[in-house]
């Protein structure tokens, strides 16, 4: 499930406040929005586990609802600023997988589970935000076009340039710092392995 240490604990604390603040430094690419606070909760995910990725995300979805929210309606402020955050440590399933692999130089396998789970926490933060278009901004569509189609073009293209950057640099990381996701009090090795990677 994840790491119970302190440092865990702490870790994805400010791993939540560094997401939501990435919230405000989004990347236009054409029709789309490059959005940075997905990566944070994806690599704590992966480096601690479910526990943790889900605290995480929930951190940073209680600071965007706190400090985000542009309605007076809570419903409207869950779905938009607190859901698509909250839910993206779901991620934290594949650590084990992840640390296992990168653990024992497996690097192809570790790129699958990163991959996947870059899949999976981006497309569960654009579900949301596609969501909250549809329910609640489908007014501010042209008349005489479908909300459905406007917005599956904007959020899908934020999807796929978001996924995109989220894989590269996980990627990269796995690549040349591997120990970067697998922390000293993982539990998702063997005192052996454990032993082993603190002699490397």
């Amino acid at each position: 499930m994840g790491s119970n240490s302190l440092r865990g604990w702490i870790e994805a604390i400010l791993i939540g406040v560094v997401s939501y603040l990435l919230l405000y430094v989004p990347i236009a690419v054409g029709d789309s929005f490059l959005t940075f606070s997905v990566l944070p909760i994806l690599f704590i995910g992966l480096r601690r586990g479910l526990l943790q990725g889900f605290f995480a995300g929930i951190v940073a979805g209680i600071l965007a609802l706190l400090l985000m929210s542009n309605s007076n309606d809570l419903l409207v402020n869950i779905v938009s600023q607190f859901g698509p955050l909250a839910f993206i440590g779901i991620v934290g399933f594949f650590a084990k997988f992840t640390q296992r692999t990168l653990n024992n130089k497996r690097y192809p396998n570790a790129a699958v589970n990163i991959i996947t789970a870059s899949i999976l926490g981006t497309l569960v933060f654009y579900l949301w935000k596609f969501v909250a278009s549809l329910s609640f901004n489908a007014e501010q569509v042209a008349e005489g076009s479908s909300a459905i189609s406007h917005y599956l073009k904007i959020d899908g293209l934020s999807f796929a340039v978001t996924l995109a950057a989220n894989a590269i640099v996980l990627l990269l990381l796995a690549k040349f710092l591997p120990k970067f996701f697998i922390p000293k009090d993982t539990p998702f090795l063997s005192r052996k392995e454990k032993s082993k990677l603190l002699n490397d």
